[in-house]
């Protein structure tokens, strides 16, 4: 037991110098342990993932001992995340991605059940490494936030490691054109570079360096670049190894942009040529060669060596081809390892083929329920299309009821005082009671007549509900100034109630469409808002809203008061004929608004709870304006 616990801490150890970049400890510490012939198998397979992390090739024999240990049912978590970190490192330079970044999450899982804080901040950090090398910004981005609540605060080296990866996703985001992650990327590495002082993280530090000038170059500040380089060349002075191959090409391409910036063209020439041959010495970085061949591009067109400039322009379209041909033949190789996988698998395709046919048997029912549901659903359907006439017609003939019926009444009524006036005037009468009869009849003519308008208006409403032919027509309108033009037709209305709408109306949008349509739309609910929408003792305060939308194509006009509202319930059934006495006598107004929005101009009616009070009307529209768009046919 104490020597499985020396193993492990002796692991923890060489994590740790590994996280810090402290590669000579960890080599070190690594060295002791292969003495221990109990250990060598663990340590070995150790020994073969700080290679691969280095960018060098392993013995295949490891790969396959490697492979038959990941089927041994009796390694411990801890042992058994340590292999998975290992297999994951050989799965990527494979192709397998996904295997890779699921054997890293799963030796993450394993590190945290078995206590080993180190061990799950390195498989964190070797998860991480891999989407950057893969450029999965956004998967990246996505799982910092996650990484950072679990493990900030442990380690130094972890919170330095994670603020990098910030910096890099801002990198990739500026390499992609925004300038304002590239100013993002700079204030990063910045206090990163003050964080890292401490002498175990010195490699953490010029690394975070290298990138700060980098980047500052990219960004047109050459003079705090050459600072920084400066400050990297004092820092190289003080320790004996050397930064490596890749961080002294970069410093040296670097070094060759502030030369072109500054016009000493043979410098910069000479800088960028050594980039590159140290590139070349490198785990090699297709970017950084990218960019050096732009640069060596550039740097000969302008000391007139045209042959020299096209070579160079030519070898970098050579570079991004050989990356897309790796990426190929790593896609290929996964492939193939997978096929290799499959044919160990007759069993399982066998039970699939079965499955399949069981699925498909399972899928023809499906398909004949679902016709038969269809059916019932049609019929169903047409069943409620006759509801709702049918509810309709008695509506109708209910609200037609009351008016005339009150019509027919008070007429008897007016003819009965007609035959008593005249019974009267056969006889004299004073002048007093014959005003008052003719008060009388002319009060019951007063309330025909209103009872006569009342259900010519129902009727008018009811040959709206037709949408006839006339609200068809389309054209092209600018709907900010015309829906002005709108509002500006109620402005007796307005005065009457002593209130003005406030209008927020985007500019430019032109719809093309039913534009009568919509006009009638307004005037009901704008309409509805004054006669509605004033809270107890003030002046309607109205809103009209107009703009696109941000989540989705299309237009989006809102009504907005700030008058009693309506519950839930009165809003779910506020379409329904007759079920409320909204926008007009009658109750069917906004069965009018429904049928012009939706069924006229493909758009949707809502009603929502506007706060803190009222109600807000939300008509969205199909954007005539966006590609693809085709109007309805008014046929």
């Amino acid at each position: 037991m104490t020597e499985v616990r020396e193993s492990d801490a002796a692991v923890e150890a060489i994590y740790t110098a590994v996280g810090s970049l402290c590669w000579h400890e960890a080599q070190q510490s690594l060295q002791e342990q292969l003495q221990r012939p109990q250990e060598s198998p663990r340590f070995e397979l150790l020994q073969a993932w700080m290679e691969l992390r280095q960018g060098r090739v392993v013995a295949p024999e490891l790969t396959q001992l490697a492979e038959r240990l990941e089927l041994d049912a009796s390694l411990d978590p801890r042992q058994r995340a340590e292999l998975l970190m290992f297999l994951a490192l050989g799965r990527k330079t494979l192709g397998l991605t996904v295997q890779a970044l699921k054997n890293e999450g799963e030796a993450m899982a394993l590190f945290e059940r078995a206590g080993a804080r180190v061990g799950e901040c390195m498989a964190a950090q070797q998860m991480l490494a891999h989407l950057i090398a893969i450029g999965d910004l956004d998967e990246l981005d996505r799982l910092l936030p996650k990484l950072e609540l679990r493990l900030l605060g442990r380690f130094d080296w972890v919170d330095i490691y994670l603020g990098g990866c910030r910096a890099s996703v801002a990198y990739g985001r500026a390499e992609a054109g925004d300038e304002g992650s590239r100013r993002l990327c700079i204030e990063l590495y910045r206090s990163l570079y003050d964080r890292t002082k401490v002498a175990h993280l010195r490699e953490f530090r010029r690394m975070i360096g290298t990138n700060l000038a980098i980047n500052s170059a990219l960004a047109g500040d050459f003079e705090a670049a050459q600072q920084q380089l400066d400050e990297l060349e004092l820092q190289d002075a003080l320790v004996t190894r050397k930064p490596n191959f890749l961080m002294q090409a970069w410093r040296a391409y670097t070094r060759g942009q502030l030369g072109l910036r500054d016009g000493h063209l043979d410098s910069a020439a000479a800088e960028l040529e050594q980039a590159l041959q140290l590139e070349l010495g490198s785990a090699r970085s297709a970017n950084l060669q990218s960019k050096v061949l732009e640069a060596q591009a550039e740097c000969a067109f302008r000391q007139g060596r045209v042959a020299d400039g096209r070579r160079a322009v030519q070898q970098r379209q050579e570079v991004q081809d050989e990356v897309l041909r790796q990426l190929r033949a790593k896609h290929n190789a996964g492939m193939e390892a997978l096929l290799r996988e499959a044919q160990l698998a007759t069993e399982l395709r066998t039970r699939n083929a079965e499955l399949h046919q069981a699925y498909e048997e399972m899928e023809q029912r499906v398909r004949e329920r679902s016709s038969e549901l269809a059916e019932a659903q049609q019929a169903l359907h047409r069943h409620a299309q006759r509801e709702v006439v049918s509810k309709l017609l008695i509506g109708v003939a209910h609200q037609l009821n009351t008016p005339m019926g009150t019509a027919n009444l008070t007429i008897s009524a007016l003819r009965d005082q007609v035959q008593a006036l005249q019974v009267k005037l056969q006889a004299p009468m004073r002048k007093q009671d014959l005003s008052a009869a003719l008060s009388q009849v002319s009060d019951s003519a007063a309330l025909v007549e209103a009872n006569l308008v009342r259900s010519r208006s129902l009727l008018g409403r009811f040959s709206e509900l037709s949408l006839h032919e006339q609200l068809h027509q389309k054209r092209r309108m600018q709907l900010a100034p015309w829906i002005r033009e709108q509002v500006q037709v109620l402005q007796s209305e307005w005065q009457a109630a002593g209130a003005q709408p406030l209008l927020q109306l985007e500019e430019g949008i032109e719809w093309l469409g039913a534009v009568d349509a919509l006009g009638q739309v307004l005037q009901h609910l704008l309409k509805n808002a004054l006669r509605f929408g004033r809270a107890a003792g003030s002046p309607p305060e109205i809103t009209l809203l107009l703009g696109r939308r941000a989540a989705e194509p299309g237009l989006c006009i809102e009504v907005i008061d700030r008058g009693p509202g309506m519950s839930e319930a009165r809003r779910a059934h506020a379409f329904e004929p007759f079920a409320e006495q909204l926008l007009t006598e009658g109750g069917l107004g906004l069965v009018l608004v429904r049928n012009l929005v939706e069924e006229l101009m493909r758009g949707q009616v809502e009603l929502l709870p506007n706060q803190p009070q009222g109600l807000r009307v939300r008509i969205t529209l199909p954007d005539s304006g966006a590609p693809g768009f085709e109007p309805k046919s008014s046929s």
